[in-house]
């Protein structure tokens, strides 16, 4: 798995890609780990269009990460699920809590504002 961070306005994106599995899941967990540690009182975008398949695990490192951004004052959202892992979401109602955007545009757009 890797990812790519860049800062739009006061917005920090961040584009992963690969899959979230057992064998990644730990990466993934730190990557979110230290976006919460370094950023977590500013707006965090997470870019998942290069996220092809994540297991119930990855949910629920997204989950507690958007439980460490809202303690700290900042704001956890997601943009560009592929169709299946958005139905995750949906199956587990996470996605009335957690704001999850078509595209990284419609994101950034809402987020500014």
């Amino acid at each position: 798995m890797t990812m790519e961070a860049r800062d739009i306005d006061n917005v920090h994106v961040v584009q992963f890609e690969g899959q979230i599995r057992i064998s990644t899941q730990n990466d993934f967990k730190d990557h979110l780990d230290h976006l919460s540690a370094d950023f977590g009182e500013k707006t965090v975008l997470l870019n998942m269009s290069g996220i092809s398949y994540m297991n119930s695990a990855g949910i629920g490192i997204i989950v507690d990460s958007f439980k460490k951004f809202r303690e700290k004052g900042g704001h956890l959202v997601i943009s560009n699920l592929t169709p299946d892992i958005f139905r995750l979401f949906e199956v587990t109602k996470l996605n009335r809590f957690i704001e999850i955007f078509e595209s990284e545009e419609a994101a950034l757009i809402k987020v500014k504002t």
